[in-house]
């Protein structure tokens, strides 16, 4: 995925490093938006004493600013190390990026917990539940289905702000239907 997004400016180059990374302080939960393929995506957020093993890709300026443009719902946030300790990787940079949801993720509004990442049946039920969505009902493909028809998506994402079921992620600026917020 990484080397076909970047394919227009890596032209015959090789493609950037990859590395096994852990990051403290970082879990992965699910977006609050529905993307336009109609299924809810992955976002990080802060979690004290979680740790993150993912990947880390280095990038030059250019990559960077390509793969900045493939991602329209997410902010590429500059954090540091000091922050969010990079615990494991051959090479520990002082600082990195890490792409942040403009939606903020998914959260309990009863206790404000972050919805862990999990199979798309698991967010898709439990939205359906929250939510009472008649879109939301039925096997996950067809939900997703539907989800990817824009006016469905749209409400659906909508709806998750409404009923208070998204959160900031606590990882730099997040935008919260247009609007700046912490």
């Amino acid at each position: 995925m990484l080397r076909t997004k970047l394919a227009a400016v890596m032209a015959g180059s090789s493609p950037p490093p990859i590395m096994r990374v852990t990051l403290a302080d970082v879990a992965v939960g699910h977006s609050a938006h529905v993307s336009a393929r109609g299924y809810i995506p992955a976002a990080p957020y802060r979690a004290d004493g979680a740790t993150l093993s993912t990947v880390g890709a280095w990038l030059t300026d250019d990559e960077a600013a390509v793969l900045d443009h493939t991602e329209p719902n997410y902010d590429r946030m500059m954090l540091s190390t000091a922050d969010h300790p990079v615990v494991a990787a051959p090479v520990v940079p002082p600082t990195f990026s890490l792409y942040v949801s403009r939606h903020g993720v998914l959260a309990d509004p009863r206790n404000g917990r972050k919805l862990p990442l999990g199979p798309q049946r698991t967010v898709v039920e439990w939205l359906d539940a929250e939510l009472a969505d008649r879109t939301l009902s039925g096997p996950v493909d067809d939900v997703c289905r539907r989800l990817a028809v824009p006016r469905h998506g749209a409400r659906v994402s909508a709806a998750m702000w409404s009923a208070g079921l998204a959160s900031t992620c606590g990882i730099g600026t997040v935008y919260a239907e247009g609007a700046a917020a912490q």
